[in-house]
């Protein structure tokens, strides 16, 4: 287990179309980015959100969202 901490990326108005692209591509409810950083408080358990289950196109698009915004990005479902 690595010691990296994560927090919410930091995206212009195009970084967050893209994400919210990715949310209707994948039917996924959300879409989060984040990159490296002090972590934040909030944590997605508590927001009821599970991560969603992707196929293997679905997972090169998240992949391809995530080279594009420079960041990893997560698919989640309500749980």
């Amino acid at each position: 287990m690595t010691d990296t901490t994560w927090t919410w990326a930091r995206l212009d108005k195009h970084g967050l179309d893209l994400v919210q692209e990715a949310e209707h591509t994948l039917g996924a409810d959300v879409v989060l980015v984040y990159a490296e950083g002090a972590p934040r408080t909030a944590t997605v358990a508590r927001a009821g959100l599970r991560p969603a289950d992707l196929d293997a196109s679905q997972l090169e698009c998240l992949q391809g969202l995530e080279k594009q915004v420079g960041a990893v990005a997560v698919a989640y479902q309500r749980a």
